[in-house]
């Protein structure tokens, strides 16, 4: 029976690379495939060899849309930055639910960051920032609480890559001259954005939050501590 990390591992594939490839197959195929079946790709004949074919497009084209998608980070990380600089400025942020959530991400992410700091040699705490350290240690430690991590990167890797799906499909709806699907496709963009950073918050904040739990029942403290006598005991003796 597959333990829950591995479980969710396969459901964050099937969120953020399968379904999203499956959904621009679908759609490329009705405005594009007239071009490309049959003369550049021969069509199977049978049944079973066309979704054969189809389910290897979709995860190709999953992959090239996740590759496309993670550009959208970036975009994230300046913007999670400004908002987090103004957040506690007068205006109509400060009537949101954004401002607590930011607050506690932050707090969160200090806390986490000085477990990760007494926990990790000064000389290795560069090569790992503090969300990848936790996930690595909750999977190690916890995989029921890397699973629930799992499943909110699942999901905000699903909005990224679907926000890249509905651009493309913005852009084939136009140019086969079908502006109102076109318009819709692309107003899909704003609230798949804004999924996803509400989800990919929520997933690095829950991350942080399993940290301080374990950190506060004396799970790391107890571990770092095992560790540090194992080092400091004696090994046997080797004189005669």
């Amino acid at each position: 029976m597959p333990k829950p990390s591995e479980l969710y591992l396969g459901v964050l594939d099937f969120f953020a690379v399968i379904l999203p490839g499956a959904i621009a197959a679908a759609i490329l195929q009705q405005a594009w495939g007239s071009a490309v079946l049959g003369t550049v790709v021969t069509l199977p004949k049978s049944e079973t060899a066309q979704w054969a074919a189809f389910l290897v497009t979709a995860y190709l084209l999953g992959h090239l849309i996740f590759l496309v998608g993670s550009y959208v980070d970036p975009v994230y990380d300046k913007l999670r930055k400004r908002l987090n600089a103004t957040r506690h400025r007068d205006g109509w942020l400060r009537h949101t639910a954004i401002p607590e959530s930011l607050e506690k991400n932050q707090q969160a992410y200090v806390r986490a960051t000085a477990i990760r700091n007494s926990l990790l040699a000064p000389e290795d705490q560069p090569a790992v920032n503090s969300f990848q350290w936790a996930r690595a240690v909750l999977i190690s430690k916890n995989p029921a609480a890397a699973a629930d991590v799992q499943r909110l990167e699942a999901d905000s890797k699903f909005f990224r890559s679907f926000l890249v799906v509905s651009i493309f499909t913005g852009i084939a709806c136009f140019e086969q001259a079908h502006h109102i699907e076109a318009a819709v496709a692309f107003l899909l963009v704003i609230p798949c954005f804004a999924r996803y950073c509400e989800r990919r918050l929520k997933s690095t904040t829950q991350a942080y939050i399993h940290i301080l739990t374990m950190h506060g029942l004396g799970e790391l403290a107890r571990k770092s501590k095992e560790r540090g006598a194992a080092t400091a005991a004696p090994g046997p003796s080797l004189r005669p």
